[in-house]
């Protein structure tokens, strides 16, 4: 799952509707021309003609108008017009199968998407930039425009072009790991550079990135930790080590019932969780600042109530069951937090 721009791999604009309409018709034109050419020097020799009558005769005859003859013909004169008139088909059953097949193959509605996403990079600035759109990179890019950014997603894969418009991004095909593709996506305007490629892809695009935007903020997503440091070195600002994450989050809410979610704060033992004050818990009618002496090594930030998220110190109500706590510190002092919260800690 490789990435790129609005033009091919190697930064090429894509070719304009104009040059694409060129190129189909100049073929039939040529075969066209040949053709006149061909029957006005066969008029020239058979009948005598003046080369000025003879191209005109070429011309009704092969666009098949019907004038009639403009002088009398001989009989090898009327069989050099029959082929005449049948050239003059080929060269028109040649014209519409070139015509027919440049809107079929669908070149011209590709070039003028991408003329029209052209202007769009043209006038983006503080975006996001999302190279792969698998699982991570989707959710990056829906993230990121949910939060008010525009974006743009880098990938080769041109089948999920609609699925990157759904979201509300922008497609660009080709391959991040080059600097014209980066260059193509506005790295150097944008706010930050989100890379979700395997960890050597990432390693090469974080280089690249840093190497075309000195201040850009780029974060990427490790598989094996082992990359991290490696990733850091070749300038991302930050790295997210996603199944380390995932299988924290996994095994913190399979252990803990009362915990819903977890975030792994990344190069140290801290994480941030989000768990629910269980029925007939030891921190039901607590306020915030009483259970927060009760478990001194744990740091409630806030608590989430019927959709409405408060900070520590605005919530002064005694807790209930079902109230949403976010709270932040290492796993053993998370333990002793969940543990007031869990049902029948009383």
């Amino acid at each position: 799952m490789l990435l790129g721009m609005g033009g091919d791999a190697t930064g090429t604009p894509q070719t304009s509707v104009w040059t694409l309409v060129v190129r189909r018709v100049r073929g039939p034109l040529l075969a066209a021309t040949v053709a006149v050419a061909v029957a006005a020097t066969g008029y020239v020799v058979i009948e005598d003609w003046s080369w000025f009558d003879s191209i005109y005769m070429s011309v009704i005859t092969l666009g098949q108008v019907g004038y009639g003859e403009i002088h009398p013909l001989s009989h090898t004169g009327r069989v050099w017009t029959i082929g005449v008139i049948l050239a003059g088909f080929a060269v028109f059953v040649y014209s519409a199968a070139s015509l027919t097949a440049l809107f079929l193959a669908g070149e011209v509605s590709s070039a003028l998407r991408e003329k029209r996403r052209a202007r769009v990079r043209a006038h983006l600035h503080d975006h996001v930039v999302v190279s792969g759109f698998g699982r991570v990179g989707r959710s990056a890019a829906e993230a990121a425009v949910r939060s008010g950014h525009e974006c743009v997603v880098l990938d080769t894969n041109d089948a999920l072009e609609p699925g990157v418009t759904a979201v509300g991004a922008v497609y660009l095909h080709g391959d991040a790991r080059d600097a014209a593709a980066l260059r193509n996506a506005g790295v150097h305007r944008a706010a930050a550079l989100i890379t979700t490629l395997d960890d050597p892809s990432n390693a090469v695009v974080v280089l690249t990135a840093r190497s075309l935007a000195p201040d850009l903020r780029i974060v990427a997503r490790v598989t094996d930790v082992s990359w991290r440091n490696r990733l850091l070195r070749a300038g991302a600002s930050h790295v997210v080590p996603v199944y380390e994450s995932v299988g924290t989050s996994l095994a913190a809410t399979a252990l803990d019932a009362e915990v819903l979610a977890v975030l792994p704060i990344a190069g140290t033992d801290m994480r941030v969780e989000e768990a629910e004050v269980a029925n007939g818990s030891q921190a039901e009618g607590m306020d915030l600042r009483t259970l927060m002496a009760a478990a001194p090594d744990a740091h409630i930030l806030g608590r989430r109530r019927d959709a409405e998220l408060q900070r520590w110190h605005e919530a002064d109500e005694p807790l209930h069951a079902g109230d949403m706590l976010v709270v932040m510190g290492s796993a053993v002092a998370l333990g002793r937090l969940n543990s007031l919260l869990r049902h029948q800690s009383t």
